[in-house]
Parts: structure tokens; sequence; C-alpha cells
């Protein structure tokens, strides 16, 4: 007997299978043979397979969908988050620009924006946004929001720059306001203006006059005498004419002179805040009675200090009183 006899033999024989149910029914007797049992082995497996199949494509194509849906959301998302910060960037500029009108300082182009898109994005840019929006993102390409994002990105850089410069411009305009002398520097009343006048010592010398280079300003002995803006003293002491005598440099070419003093307060070197009192009004020097000579210089020469103080130098009966200071005395 060849193999093909016995393995048709195996094929034909017979498998039974008996159930007995756990109730008086009958039992049950099932007989099928070995090719058959193996053909239904083999239709099993084959729906199996394809079911498995078949579930698998499903399966893949609801992973797609819901990964779909979650890029959607975030495109959304992405497309509304980008709105807001052009906004922001709108209210950015718009501040921006209030400020350089309040500071003079909207004529400043160069750093602001191009005349193509003053203020803020262009049309082009703001219908764009408006179709990621509208669209859910789904019909715009990613050159288009590389374009988008490079744009509020060069617009956050302008504004930036842009802020630094004003906080620059206002940093610089306080240092300088507290660098200029405008405020009295002692209290009492002014005997003698920037200009020429006759000698009030050499009156009978028959001169016709001199000139004066600063404001001379009387009263009682000892009255404090204040510093006029922030700045460093760059001498203290002894000068022929003016006697004990305080120069304070405030930058910006700008320096103050305090002459006639009867005694400082501070020294060489110090640095000194507006309204400190740096010395004693006192008559040192050349001079007809307590008083104190006060003088501005600007880039090496001295200028009327009226001028810093924006008081008429016309009338012959001003009064000094510096803002805020005490009631004069040691």
């Amino acid at each position: 007997m060849d193999w093909h006899q016995k393995f048709r033999s195996i094929l034909d024989r017979k498998v039974t299978v008996l159930i007995i149910p756990q109730t008086p029914l009958k039992p049950w007797r099932l007989q099928f043979s070995n090719a058959f049992f193996l053909f239904m082995a083999a239709v099993w497996t084959g729906m199996t397979v394809w079911a498995g199949i078949i579930v698998g494509r499903h399966t893949d194509y609801w992973i797609t969908k819901a990964d779909n849906q979650v890029m959607m959301a975030k495109l959304n998302y992405l497309a509304q988050d980008v709105q807001r910060s052009r906004e922001v960037l709108d209210m950015a500029a718009a501040t921006d620009q209030q400020l350089r009108v309040l500071l003079s300082l909207s004529r400043r182009r160069d750093i602001v924006q191009t005349e193509t898109a003053v203020g803020g994005p262009t049309a082009s840019d703001r219908s764009l946004l408006k179709q990621m929006l509208e669209g859910g993102g789904a019909g715009i390409n990613q050159a288009d929001w590389h374009k988008q994002i490079a744009a509020i990105r060069e617009e956050s850089y302008k504004r930036l720059a842009s802020f630094k410069e004003i906080t620059w411009y206002i940093s610089n305009q306080r240092t300088l306001y507290h660098a200029t002398p405008n405020m009295w520097p002692t209290e009492g009343q002014v005997t003698s203006l920037f200009g020429y006048r006759f000698d009030p010592i050499r009156r009978d010398d028959g001169e016709t006059g001199e000139f004066h280079s600063g404001v001379d300003i009387a009263n009682n002995p000892d009255t404090l005498i204040y510093a006029t803006a922030d700045g460093t003293v760059r001498f203290s002491g002894w000068s022929h004419g003016y006697g004990n005598m305080i120069v304070i440099d405030h930058g910006y070419g700008v320096s103050t002179l305090y002459g006639h003093t009867s005694k400082s307060l501070v020294e060489t070197g110090q640095r000194v805040q507006r309204g400190q009192v740096i010395a004693y009004m006192g008559t040192t020097g050349r001079s007809t009675g307590a008083h104190l000579h006060y003088e501005v210089w600007q880039h090496g020469k001295p200028v009327n200090p009226m001028v810093y103080l924006k008081v008429r130098s016309g009338s012959d009966f001003l009064t000094a009183r510096p803002t805020g200071a005490p009631a004069s005395g040691r």
C-alpha cells in the first residue's frame, strides 16, 4: 500500500463526537470524517484571517480619521492663537505709536514699520488669516503657515526694538532732567542779574561797568544753599574773588558755580543730588554782604541762569524760593 492510499484511509476515518447534556434530553451524537474536520478547520482559519484583515483595515481607518480630527483641532487652535497674537501685536503697535507721538518720536520711521505695513499686518496677511479661521486650517499649505509665523516674529522684533528705543529715550530724558539746573539755589532777594552792571565795590572809579556772569541772591548769613541739579562736585574750596566756592558738573556740558559761601558741606569728587544742601550763605571773597553768587556754565561759557529757571530777568524785585526746600537757617 503506497502513501496515497494510507493518506486517503486516514481521511476516510470517522470521528464521533458525543454531546451529553446535563438534562433529561438524550445525548447527541455527531459523526464526520477526518476530511470534513480538516475542511471545516481550514474554513474557520480562513474566515478568521479574513475577518482579522477586514477589522485591521477598519481599525487603521478609524485611527487615521481620529488622528485627522485631532490634527484639525490643533490647526484650529493654532489659527486662533495666531489671531490672538496678531491682536496683541496690533495693540502693541497702537501703544507704540501713541508713545511716539507723546514723546515727539513719531517721525522716527526707521524701526517702526515700512510704508506698506504701518502699525500691523497687511491686507493679504489678514485675508490669509481669515481663510485659516474659516477653513479650519485645511486649505492652507505649509508655506502659508510659515509666512504667518515669520510675519508675527518680524513684527515682534520691530515692536521690541521700538520699545527699547522709547525706554532709552525716556531714561535719557529723565537723566537730562535731573542734570538740568532748573531750581533756585537758595531763598532770598535777587539783587543783581546776569549781564552788564556798575561795579558795586568800585562805583567811584569812573568805570562804565562790568559784566556780571551770574545772579546774586541776598539773604541772612548761613541761609541754606542747594544743589540745583544732580552732579559731581569738581571743586570745593577757596577761589580769589569768589571766596569759598563750589563748582558742580552736571554732565551734558552743564555746570553750576556757588560763590561767597560761609561754609561748604561737600567735598571735591562727591556726588550730589538736586535739592541737597551743599553750603551756607556768606560774604567771603569780594562781596559787600551776605549773598550767593550763582552761575550756570554751558559748554565752557557762562549763560543766563534765568533761562534755566524760565523767569524774566527784567524785573528788579525777583524773589528766589526753592520749590520744596526747607526754611533758611543753619
